[in-house]
């Protein structure tokens, strides 16, 4: 059974959801590593992963543009091991063509690079026990380099 994180590691990851939060997206975007990548087709099947901060910002850009006030709220962090952590995230904002409201539970399974914590590789999940199955089942440590 996955331990909650450290306090210092709920904190990181509370700043990180504040940047964007407030949209500081270049603050945000220096968590991750050059060639990290974001993937939410787990959840957003229609999406494809992006790679590399460039197409990240793209992506968070056009996100900021499809949305009003979309906060994420992390509530708790699991430490997977290995470098790697499942965030329990609440998800909420109001489209801005389509007036529609979400509030709705996410979870983001992390990968870490060891050597400077940079964010490797991010994953978004329907619920935590999905994050937490896929970790499981591809149980590879964190890059080290």
């Amino acid at each position: 059974m996955p331990k909650t994180a450290s306090p210092e590691f709920l904190e990181r990851f509370k700043e990180s959801f504040e940047c964007w939060n407030g949209g500081e997206l270049d603050l945000m975007q220096d968590m991750y590593a050059e060639d990290g990548e974001v993937d939410v087709s787990a959840v957003f099947t229609d999406t494809r992963p992006v790679r590399g901060r460039e197409s990240m910002r793209r992506y968070f850009d056009e996100l900021w543009e499809t949305w009003e006030g979309i906060r994420m709220d992390p509530l708790e962090v699991f430490d997977i091991g290995g470098g790697r952590f499942v965030v329990d995230v609440r998800l909420w904002g109001k489209g801005k063509r389509s007036g529609a409201e979400v509030d709705q539970r996410f979870a983001y399974l992390y990968t870490l690079r060891e050597v400077d914590e940079k964010i490797v590789r991010c994953q978004l999940f329907p619920t935590v026990q999905a994050a937490m199955d896929f970790a499981t089942a591809s149980a590879s440590p964190a890059p080290s380099g």
